[in-house]
């Protein structure tokens, strides 16, 4: 009888080599194997995979312990121990569960401080729609396509590139998005911004003055135009961050962290006075102390959400439930303080239903969650 490990190891042996093939090739045929029945579910991991650079990160962990955790938690009788087959026969048994979730490990980590609080995120009654205005009293939602002195407003993207002052006047500009949504804006100087689920930026209809200042509150990626004469600021309730033209990651949402993650060129961060340097990879957290952590990191983490995948690597289980509860706007209920401790190594596309999360969260040993209407329970898992 032929060994069924071994089968799922050819299976995904070849499904690798056929993406190497396809690696430089046309979309159209990497959408023909995803199309392909027998290797849908395998495939589209693989592929989720190779986008996230997972490899890479995973190997920070012990891959052989939390493998038999895994098997654990599956009944899955494999035993390989060789990494490279670890790894494809991870993918594998994921993506048989579900093609949505790429892979999740669970792990403990005592450091986290308790939450007193039960309700860990709260669903709002907030329009659902892109939203523009002069003032946060003022605002209209976007709908249809829009013209107006230069400007170009859709559903998908604000465009103030080409803005004409008329009358001298230069007004600012705010523009939200509800959760579950992202929305990208092209600001007068070129700079372009994608702000996530949840954000709201103020900027000048065009930038005059010897800087460009826009305000955040929330998350978004900014690929800021070069000009080594006007720098770009972006300020937020807790830090400024200082560029002449870069790549960068910001998040700071009220009641969480603030990180500034650099992509490239080079930032300036600065808060209550505590001023850093950032270099491409490296990370700025501001905490507790208001002073910052700064470490190298995989940038990725920090930015795949732009490109419609949660990542998370050793995130609290609070700031994963918070994140999720911006993207699909549910009430997140933690039961025991204890999970508080949890950290998560997390990977999923944002595609994925609400049901989704809960069946896959609900495989593992460590947590139970329990949806009801636009509520999400999550407590420990009884052992029985």
């Amino acid at each position: 009888m032929i060994d069924s490990e071994d089968i799922r190891d050819k299976k995904s042996n070849s499904l690798i080599d056929e993406f190497d093939r396809l690696e430089q090739k046309s979309s159209a045929e990497v959408d023909a194997l995803l199309q392909d029945e027998d290797n849908a579910a395998q495939a589209r991991a693989i592929l989720r995979y190779r986008q996230s650079r997972m490899k890479h990160q995973m190997g920070k962990f012990d891959v052989e312990g939390e493998w038999k955790r895994f098997c654990s938690d599956q009944n899955i009788g494999g035993h390989s121990s060789a990494k490279t087959v670890l790894f494809r026969n991870v993918f594998y048994t994921v993506s048989s569960i579900a093609a949505v979730v790429l892979i999740v490990f669970l792990v403990s980590h005592w450091g986290w401080k308790q939450e007193d609080q039960m309700l860990a995120f709260e669903a709002n009654n907030a329009p659902k729609t892109i939203m523009i205005g002069d003032k946060d009293n003022d605002m209209e939602p976007i709908n249809d396509e829009q013209s107006d002195n230069g400007i170009l407003l859709s559903q998908n993207k604000a465009d103030f590139s080409k803005v004409r002052i008329v009358n001298g006047k230069n007004a600012t500009k705010t523009i939200t998005t509800p959760r579950g949504k992202d929305y990208e804006v092209v600001l007068s100087d070129g700079t372009e911004v994608l702000l996530n689920a949840d954000s709201k930026l103020i900027f000048p209809v065009q930038f005059s003055g010897e800087n460009r200042t826009v305000r955040l509150v929330g998350e978004a990626y900014f690929k800021v135009t070069k000009n080594k004469h006007c720098p770009f600021i972006v300020m937020t309730d807790k830090v400024a961050t200082k560029v002449y033209g870069t790549e960068f990651n910001l998040k700071a949402y009220p009641h969480s962290g603030v990180n500034v993650t650099l992509i490239s060129g080079s930032v300036a961060v600065n808060s209550e006075g505590k001023e850093v340097m950032l270099k491409p990879g490296q990370n700025a957290e501001l905490n507790s102390n208001h002073e910052f952590e700064v470490t190298t990191v995989d940038t990725e983490c920090y930015t795949q959400w732009k490109d419609g995948y949660f990542y998370f690597d050793n995130v609290p289980l609070i700031e994963v439930v918070r994140d999720l509860g911006r993207w699909y706007n549910v009430n997140i209920e933690i039961r025991d303080n204890s999970l508080m401790s949890y950290r998560l190594h997390f990977v999923a596309s944002r595609k994925a239903s609400v049901k989704e999360f809960v069946d896959n969260l609900n495989v593992f040993n460590y947590l139970s969650v329990v949806q009801k209407g636009n509520r999400l329970i999550i407590d420990k898992k009884e052992n029985k």
